[in-house]
Formats: C-alpha cells, structure tokens, sequence
C-alpha cells in the first residue's frame, strides 16, 4: 500500500507537530522536575545522580549511537511531585497517546526514498517523514511508552524482576500466512509439516524471545479512581505519583541486580508447549496435549 504525494504532506506535518508538541512537554516535565521540591527514590542512593536518571529516563526518546532498535530504557525509579507537575506528566500521557495514534498505521503504508548508496527503497511511511524532518534517531517504542502514574498516594512500591518471554497463540492457517511469501528450502518443508498436521490440531505456539520483566507492587494509603487500594504495573520508567504535604513518601524497595536468585526460589511454572521449535522458519511449538483431569 502506498500513499499519494498531497496526503504524503498532510501527514508529514500532523507528524511533526505532534513530535514537536510532546518533545516540549517532555522539555518542562524535566525542568520542573529538575528545579522543584520532589521526593525522589532511586537505586543510586543519592538524590541529584537518582533525579538525573528520571529526567534522562523520561526524556530518552532518540536512539543513541550504541541503542538497539525498538527497545527502550529501563529506569527504576519513584518520584513525588505537586500538583502541576503532576497535570504535565498526565498531558504527556495524552500527547504520547496522540502520537502513536498518528504514526502506528503508517507503518503498514510505504513511500519509495532514495538510497544513499544510490536507487530507491520502499520503506514505511513513519520512517519517511522522520528522515525528511532530520529525525531518523527517534525511538518510536520509547516515544510511545506512557509513564507510569499512579492515581493515588502511595504508602509502599516494592519492585519485582524476572525473566520471562511472550508466547503467542496463532492458528495454523496464520502461521501457514507467515511462510507463504517465503521459498527458502526450510520454509517449504514448514509447509509441509503443516499440510500434514492433524485437523484436531488448529493452534502452535510463536515464541518470542525472554526478556527481562521490571514491575512494581504499589500499596495506596486509600483507594483510587478505580476503587483499588493495591496495584502491580509495568515500572520500565520511574513511577509518578502526586506528593501531599501532609504525608510520609512511600518506603520502596528495589531487586538485587540479578534476577537469577529470585528465579531460583520460584516453582518453574508448567509449560503448555513443546521444549524445542517444530519449525525451522519461525520459533513456533507445538502445544503439547491437554492432561486428562483427575476424577
């Protein structure tokens, strides 16, 4: 799917402006973040170098030169800011929101650029527009990553890290979508190995790589919007929370450094799948078969 050249610059500026608008949120959350009385808790141990990485971790929305393509930085952290800061920090939650709403689908849509070794090259739209606006190093996953606010006043956050991996359930027609463009020797005896499941068998398993998970168990000294008086949320980016003169910052506490401990006094949780790919293509398993239940 392509795009004519007129929409091409009506969405090339709806782009930039949305970049430009959250990049100047992004400006003064670090700013009043930087110069205001907050409360700030982070694994250094010491208030300036702590605050120093929530600011660099909020606004780590560019690729540096030794950055890995769609991952983003993982800062653990708690800051308690007023009111204000509080508000900025929700708009940036929307501006981000905005953001991805505007850039997601181009990703499906391609525009043909010229290659610097020389020819041309199809590639997404959203990649267009950021090379044509000279911002090639944005990090589209960091762009996109709200930042962790919680709703209410903390009493407690108790970080947890723990390796774990994404396992997607996909019917054999859509892992067969997957091979179908694909003529490499492997792919064709994939095909193959699919023509000859059996019908009882619809499902596989696509698995991705593990990763490491960083979440939080906050405690609220009441309850939330939402009626909740605990939560457990994903804490790649230091937490937010509104700070109330009138009480005590939360205890938090932070993992060791490896995670490998913590895995080893858990009970390893009971695969559904095979050990080892049943494709050579895609990292795909098979389901093993369902227990009978005990009587």
């Amino acid at each position: 799917m392509y795009m004519l050249p007129d929409e091409y610059e009506v969405v090339r500026s709806r782009v930039a402006a949305r970049l430009r608008a959250l990049e100047r949120a992004l400006l003064e959350l670090t700013q009043a973040l930087a110069h205001g009385n907050v409360f700030v808790a982070g694994t250094a141990g010491h208030r300036e170098r702590d605050l120093r990485a929530v600011c660099d971790a909020y606004s780590a929305i560019d690729l540096a030169m030794t950055d890995v393509p769609n991952q983003s930085v993982v800062t653990l952290g708690v800051v308690g800011v007023d009111r204000p800061t509080y508000r900025l920090a929700e708009q940036i939650n929307t501006l981000k929101a905005e953001l991805r709403a505007e850039c997601a689908p181009l990703q499906r849509i391609r525009r043909r650029v010229v290659r610097r070794e020389g020819g041309t090259e199809a590639v997404p739209v959203v990649r267009a527009i950021l090379r044509s606006i000279q911002r090639s190093d944005l990090n589209l996953l960091a762009a996109y990553r709200k930042l962790p606010i919680l709703g209410a006043t903390p009493v407690s956050i108790s970080y947890t890290r723990a390796r774990t991996r994404a396992v997607y359930r996909k019917t054999v027609e859509q892992i067969g979508d997957l091979l179908q463009q694909n003529h490499a020797p492997a792919a064709i005896r994939d095909r193959a190995k699919l023509a000859s499941m059996r019908a009882s068998e619809t499902h596989l398993a696509l698995v991705r790589d593990h990763y490491e998970n960083i979440r939080a168990n906050v405690v609220y000294s009441g309850l939330d919007r939402r009626g909740r008086g605990r939560i457990m949320i994903a804490a790649e980016l230091p937490i937010l929370f509104l700070r109330k003169d009138e009480t005590l910052p939360p205890s938090v506490s932070f993992p060791a450094a490896d995670a490998s401990g913590e895995a080893s006094t858990r009970k390893p949780r009971e695969s559904r799948i095979e050990a080892e790919p049943w494709l050579e293509t895609f990292p795909v398993h098979r389901y093993l078969p369902r227990k009978p239940r005990a009587p």
